[in-house]
């Protein structure tokens, strides 16, 4: 008891190696805390911009995307709405909501921008390769951060000849952090139909007569979009309707059937068949009437 009471009253303090080690720990203690919570702050700021610029990338590509549906075509039904299509540019003629204009869109890969710009009549084109033109039109950044350099193309087409495009997409490679490793970029996608863009069908069909039926077969017909046709038959001779509801715009008088291919059993005698197409965007074509006769009793072909 005496041993344990004299260390207790003991005013011995702790050696100064002994300071200095606990100093050491708490500064290692503390340094690692802060590495930590300035590495949070620097993530959470890092992802948060990242956040903003795919934000802002949405909002770029819903506006490209309503411009293309609102493309105008100079020619009914004849698509020329689309005057320039390149990996990193395209220039179309679109509607606003007082007058037709054309509108462009390109990718500067030196301020990693996509620029948008838009001209009123007269027409012309910018000059290939300088985005922006500032004597073509107005702009503005449609899109900030893009970094698809000059090997990934932004936008992507269906075919080659500006007539024949019915279908733009877009592909957008964004980073804000292009100095840290993490995070990655992203990259957002978009694709549009160009509704304005299409094209009459054309229509097309064969009748042979098998017995006492004629065999209706319209596979010569075809859309320029290569979309699904739907496909009606008429009888000249006929006046009542074997078709259902018929969409607006189609006659429902001599309406006797319909599919690409259809097994037509009429009166005996001479018919005349017609065919009539439509397409998903309501265009339709006509193929040439055909007389076919039909053998019966009392009848001869």
């Amino acid at each position: 008891m005496g041993v344990i009471a004299d260390r207790l009253s003991s005013e011995a303090g702790v050696t100064l190696v002994e300071l200095l080690v606990v100093i050491l720990i708490s500064g290692l203690v503390m340094g690692a805390t802060l590495t930590t919570f300035t590495q949070f702050e620097r993530t959470t700021a890092s992802n948060g911009r990242l956040n903003d610029a795919q934000d802002q990338v949405r909002v770029g590509m819903a506006g490209l995307s309503r411009e293309l549906r609102n493309m105008a075509s100079p020619t009914d039904e004849l698509p020329e709405a689309v005057v320039r299509a390149e990996d990193d540019e395209i220039v179309f003629q679109s509607v606003s909501s007082t007058q037709t204009r054309r509108v462009r869109y390109c990718y500067d890969a030196t301020s990693e921008r996509l620029w948008r710009q838009v001209q009123f009549a007269p027409f012309s084109l910018p000059t290939a390769g300088t985005c922006p033109q500032v004597s073509w039109g107005s702009q503005r950044a449609a899109v900030e951060n893009v970094v698809n350099g000059a090997t990934r193309p932004v936008f992507r087409y269906n075919a080659t000849a500006l007539t024949s495009i019915t279908e733009v997409g877009a592909t957008l490679y964004v980073d804000v952090n292009a100095s840290d490793v993490r995070p990655d970029e992203t990259s957002l996608k978009s694709s549009v139909f160009l509704r304005n863009q299409n094209r009459s069908p054309s229509a097309s069909f064969t009748a042979t007569v098998s017995g006492t039926t004629i065999i209706l077969n319209a596979s010569g017909s075809a859309d320029p979009e290569g979309r699904a046709l739907d496909f009606y038959w008429y009888d000249t001779g006929v006046t009542s309707n074997s078709c259902g509801v018929l969409p607006a715009g189609l006659s429902s008088t001599g309406c006797v059937g319909t599919g690409v291919v259809y097994t037509y059993t009429p009166p005996a005698g001479t018919r005349t068949v017609r065919l009539v197409v439509r397409d998903p965007a309501t265009l339709t074509a006509e193929a040439p009437s055909q007389t076919v006769c039909v053998p019966g009793p009392g009848v001869s072909c």
